[in-house]
């Protein structure tokens, strides 16, 4: 097998993140229609009328959004591009930066993988079939091999309330976590519409209200749109509601597609740039851009095997092979 030249200890730190003590805290509520009055820039309040007739014009506008975002996704449920990776976190030894290459592979079923290279050497594999889930860890010997036998959606929660496991870079890049932070997650046509804490009155519709819903049981997440109507920012919170995770999606461009007239084409963010945070509202721990190039709602260069473990494992060879604990609590072997 091919091997990675050097130690590249940044997957391990933001991945293991998830692995801090948080959990999700329950949907919230849609803001109160009750009497009260806000002020307004050059004086004067907004009356409890005033408040509900915004509120009614945000639902329905992001209604609208919702319907034309979840044709888009639907017509990225075979997405593939290469991508250039920039990584910055810290730790005992100060602050690092690194930079490596990967390719994202995502198809029906909950099946995908990312992988990471540096100078065509294989540094990180993640992936999965839709039912067990894995990581490589090839960026330095001894090579591992880290299985989640079984997955399920409790796996993703647990992780954010309090649990920890090996290879929590699963959790981070699994293909529904890619999803979920890249914007590319159907959201459900029933999630509630909230305004911004702290939001400017005079601020646009799309600065001043948010969507939050649960893109895993038990798992809170908010959305908020570019005037275009685009997902340009994604937060998963911890229990208290503080910010986990936040992704920024920018510079959307259209992927090809099969079939589908180029005006057609759904739209990507080429530009995602993620934060990771150890310590809820602090300042980010870990930092990961992610650059795409030439993503295609199509399969080009994927292949069956890229999501079959057994053919992975003969190919990339690891020196050891650890079973996590399936997610009905039995031991999944070793």
């Amino acid at each position: 097998m091919v091997r990675g030249e050097r130690a590249m200890p940044a997957w391990r730190r933001v991945g293991a993140l998830l692995g801090q003590p948080a959990c999700a805290v329950a949907v919230a509520a849609a803001v109160s229609c009750g009497p009260r009055a806000e002020p307004v820039p050059g004086g004067g309040l907004r009356t409890s009328e005033m408040l509900r007739m915004e509120q009614a014009e945000a639902e329905q506008r992001f209604a609208e959004w919702i319907v034309a975002h979840n044709i888009r996704v639907g017509r990225l449920e075979t997405f593939e591009s290469r991508a250039s990776l920039e990584l910055r976190y810290s730790d005992v030894d100060g602050a690092h930066f690194d930079q490596c290459e990967a390719d994202l592979f995502l198809a029906a079923g909950g099946r995908g993988a990312v992988r990471a290279t540096k100078v065509g050497n294989n540094l990180l594999w993640v992936g999965s079939d839709g039912t067990r889930g894995w990581v490589f860890l090839l960026e330095k010997d001894p090579t591992a091999l880290i299985v989640h036998d079984r997955i399920d959606e409790s796996l993703f929660a647990r992780s954010l309330n309090g649990g920890t496991a090996p290879g929590a870079a699963f959790l981070l890049l699994a293909p529904q976590s890619v999803r979920t932070l890249a914007g590319m997650r159907e959201l459900p046509s029933d999630a509630v519409v909230r305004r911004v804490e702290g939001a400017a009155a005079d601020a646009p519709l799309e600065a001043r209200f948010e969507l939050v819903y649960q893109p895993f049981a038990g798992v809170d997440a908010t959305v908020r749109f570019g005037v275009d109507g685009l997902p340009a920012q994604v937060r998963v919170l911890d229990r208290s509601g503080a910010v986990r995770l936040e992704a920024r999606l920018a510079e959307y461009m259209p992927a090809q597609a099969a079939n589908l007239a180029q005006g057609a084409w759904p739209k990507v963010p080429q530009r995602i740039e993620v934060d990771a945070r150890e310590v809820a509202g602090g300042a980010p721990a870990s930092e990961v851009r992610i650059y795409l190039d030439g993503p295609i709602a199509m399969a080009k260069r994927m292949k069956p095997r890229f999501f079959a473990l057994e053919d992975l494992t003969a190919q990339l060879r690891p020196d050891s092979v650890q079973h996590v604990i399936a997610a009905d609590g039995s031991p999944g072997g070793s």
